[in-house]
């Protein structure tokens, strides 16, 4: 039987947009799921057999799986398109483009750090918002003949994987001895469907009975734009979105009678008449970072960049005790700054 590669995974590279321009990410594996809502419908037609189908709107998401990485890949992992994707949401002066961000959940532990994104799209294939190429070359960000204090930085450079070194944590007033720790970002957005405008045959949009073609009207939100939200004639939807949140658990080792690591310690934030309590007083009562270079240098930056998560409060906790190590979980909602 003679070899072929051209089937298998490991020889593609993974295009998805990101503010108008189709970049190549560093995955661990991608899911793509397609449906468009069809429903038989029963009718007096004087027959028993169903001839009559009712065929609506497309629903398309895309699920991922990626890396935290430290050296060159940290500019193309899971980290870096999560940061794009807020940063599209949250800054209306940024073109945006789909995939639009759904949901994401970063995890950190003993064992380093990956992303989980849903990702959310109109469903034409015709114009994807995600696609895969072929390829022969790895990625350009994992050149590892590049080493200099400039690693990471958009360059290439020797990569790893992070691990728990890599990570520090702060939650309510609880630092130390932090196990393990979930940071979970939710958009809502909402789908509309609109009906074709009267000018159906606009020349200058290129706009045809097949659908092809999206608006060209300007874009108020986003200067010099001109917002492409749907397609006419098509089952394509016009995706929105409502808002942001994030929220997220922890975990960590407990010792009796300290005052670093108590059980008590970072307890249920509760609220006092007239006043508003968060998880801490301090000037930063909650924080995720991961070590690595940046445009200003070496440092500690958020583990989502573009989202100010310092003020949170804690609304639940969980301590256990049994042979082993005692430690308590809280659940904890941030502010998003």
């Amino acid at each position: 039987m003679p070899l072929n590669n051209d089937i298998l995974g490991i020889y593609k590279a993974v295009y998805i947009y990101t503010s108008g321009v189709a970049l190549s990410y560093i995955v661990d594996s991608v899911t793509r799921n397609v449906s468009m809502e069809a429903s038989p419908k029963v009718m007096m037609t004087g027959s028993p057999k169903t001839r009559i189908m009712d065929l609506g709107g497309v629903t398309e998401t895309i699920s991922i799986q990626a890396p935290i990485l430290i050296g060159g890949g940290a500019s193309a992992d899971g980290r870096a398109l999560l940061a794009y994707k807020v940063n599209e949401i949250i800054d209306t002066s940024t073109q945006r483009s789909l995939p639009i961000l759904k949901s994401a959940s970063i995890s950190i532990n003993e064992g380093g750090g990956n992303v989980s994104l849903t990702l959310e799209s109109d469903g034409d294939l015709q114009s994807p918002s995600f696609y895969v190429e072929n390829s022969n070359n790895p990625h350009p960000s994992l050149d590892p003949s590049v080493i200099g204090t400039q690693t990471g930085v958009g360059q290439s450079g020797a990569t790893r994987v992070a691990r728990f070194y890599d990570f520090r944590a702060k939650i309510g007033q609880r630092q130390y001895f932090i196990q393990e720790a979930t940071v979970d970002v939710n958009v809502d957005t909402v789908k509309n469907y609109f009906i074709n405008p009267y000018e159906f045959n606009n020349q200058a949009g290129g706009y045809k009975l097949t659908g092809l073609g999206g608006t060209t009207l300007t874009s108020v939100l986003y200067p010099g734009g001109t917002g492409i939200s749907w397609k006419y004639g098509t089952p394509f939807p016009h995706i929105g979105v409502n808002g942001i949140t994030v929220s997220g658990k922890g975990k960590g080792a407990v010792v009796v009678g300290s005052n670093y690591a108590s059980e008590t310690l970072a307890g249920v934030t509760t609220q006092q008449a007239g006043k508003t309590i968060l998880a801490s007083s301090d000037d930063v009562s909650f924080n995720l970072e991961v070590a690595g270079y940046s445009s200003s240098g070496f440092g500690w930056s958020s583990l989502i960049p573009g989202i100010g998560l310092s003020k949170a409060i804690i609304n639940a906790t969980n301590f256990t005790v049994n042979t082993g190590i005692l430690s308590v979980e809280f659940d904890f909602t941030c502010y998003v700054i």
